[in-house]
């Protein structure tokens, strides 16, 4: 009885420790590849706040031959509100127009460009900090 046990708790932690395995996650180039993974110094036209974290899982860049086109997702530190005044007081120094903006529960800002549209979603996370989305796409 004893050894049945044993060899169950064994085998059951076994197979769970073979579950911890790394979540797949989408690659942007060949993995292992610095060079080719996405990060926020790639994108020197649209102002990102200090102490944001790029989720890669979740960006996708579509285009980048002029100005580049996709969506960007990051975590930040700053509560919704102060992102909010962060890029209406910085998009414009980057060439930005503004287009609408809406703060409420969620934030939306829309601003374009003379050849780009940027949406920006920011909201406000649970325990502290927010998530931003922004997409951008070249105007028709």
């Amino acid at each position: 009885m004893f050894f049945r046990n044993l060899i169950s708790q064994t085998l059951l932690i076994i197979f769970l420790t073979s579950c911890m395995g790394e979540s797949l996650v989408p690659v942007k180039g060949p993995e292992g590849d610095p060079n080719l993974e996405l990060n926020f110094s790639q994108f020197d036209d649209i102002p990102i706040p200090i102490n944001s974290k790029l989720i890669r899982e979740e960006s996708i860049v579509i285009s980048r031959k002029v100005g580049w086109s996709g969506r960007l997702v990051f975590d930040t530190s700053e509560n919704q509100i102060e992102v909010f005044d962060f890029f209406r007081n910085e998009l414009p120094k980057f060439g930005w127009k503004k287009v609408s903006e809406i703060s409420s529960e969620s934030s939306l800002l829309n601003y374009q460009n003379d050849k780009r549209f940027a949406s920006i979603q920011i909201f406000e996370k649970t325990l502290f900090g927010s998530k931003v989305k922004i997409t951008v796409t070249e105007l028709e």
